[in-house]
């Protein structure tokens, strides 16, 4: 269901860190890797490929559902692990350790948030479909190239808290790290490093926070695809998609009938199956019939969890505008 790119939502600076211990990032890559670096007349970040709060443009264009109140958006989180970014190499200086952590944002996903709108209930947007099919535009599928500056063992274990990982004993198995000594020369080494420190001063709300609204989100996809009035609307599309030569069950079925070749341009079969899906899901009122049916679940998930959503918006809020305040003064 989530087309998004991203691994979760750790922060990008202490991806970066790993990085910089293992030779690759969540989405920045090395001078060593095969992408292409971005051009001199192009930003790093630019804004106008991160995704839009809700769609514009497509069956989707306006929808929002009750939970994305409570989750993170890209721009929230671009702006923590900005703030994060700023506030671990001014950490890293107090130690005598002038680095460049990679900048956040230079690398957008599709969506906004976890509820994916754009592809929550399959293609929406036709426009896009008559260009790529199932596939993203060029500009979602490149990753910036960025320099990663090289650390000694030291600095890995200012920045991190622990030593830098060790060659596994067998292929495969988990690299082992031991905890930072407890200071660099004769300065008390932070816990968790300056990563833990920055993320101390950001007061981030827990993993467990952001997972519980993904958790809750997942659980109204799964539960609406369930009720009698979305059954219905799919036993139509799937009528629908019949009559167009196509045997496809829900949406997510008819992305096997034409697979998107990763890499290269959607083929002529694959445009012509994301057409016939969506304008089934028109004929149909699929999509708007979907989104009813799972607003309404998630209107009775926040009731039933309020408190604890509340919570999590607020810790959010506030680590949003520290995050601010951090960037800039």
């Amino acid at each position: 269901m989530n087309w998004n790119k991203r691994t979760g939502l750790a922060a990008a600076a202490m991806a970066a860190a790993t990085a910089l211990i293992t030779g690759c990032g969540a989405g920045t890559a090395t001078e060593a890797g095969g992408t292409t670096p971005v051009a001199d007349d192009k930003p790093m970040v630019d804004k106008a490929n991160w995704p839009k709060a809700t769609p514009e443009r497509g069956l989707a264009k306006g929808l929002s559902l009750p939970l994305e109140e409570y989750m993170q958006t890209y721009q929230d989180t671009v702006t923590l692990d900005q703030a994060s970014r700023k506030l671990q190499e001014k950490c890293m200086a107090e130690y005598g350790f002038s680095i460049e952590l990679p900048l956040a944002g230079t690398t957008p996903p599709p969506n906004d948030n976890d509820a994916n709108m754009e592809r929550r209930y399959g293609l929406t947007d036709r426009q896009a479909a008559a260009q790529y099919g199932y596939g993203l535009p060029e500009a979602l599928t490149k990753q910036v190239r960025q320099k990663m500056p090289e650390l000694t063992d030291e600095a890995v274990q200012v920045l991190t808290g622990h030593t830098k990982p060790a060659a596994p004993a067998t292929p495969g198995a988990v690299r082992a790290v031991e905890p930072a000594a407890e200071s660099y020369q004769g300065k008390k080494i932070h816990k968790g490093g300056c990563h833990g420190w920055a993320k101390d001063k950001l007061k981030r709300p827990a993993t467990d926070d952001l997972a519980f609204v993904s958790e809750l989100n997942g659980n109204s996809f799964t539960e609406s695809m369930a009720t009698p009035a979305v059954k219905q609307a799919l036993a139509a599309w799937s009528q629908c998609m019949k009559t167009e030569g196509y045997t496809a069950a829900t949406p997510f079925e008819a992305t096997d009938i034409a697979p998107h070749a990763e890499g290269g341009p959607a083929s002529q079969e694959e445009i012509a199956v994301a057409l016939a899906e969506i304008d089934c899901k028109e004929k149909t009122d699929l999509v708007k019939v979907w989104f009813t049916e799972e607003s309404k679940i998630q209107k009775a998930q926040i009731a039933e969890h309020r408190t604890k959503l509340n919570g999590t918006r607020t810790r959010n809020s506030e680590a949003v505008a520290a995050a601010d305040a951090s960037l800039a003064g």
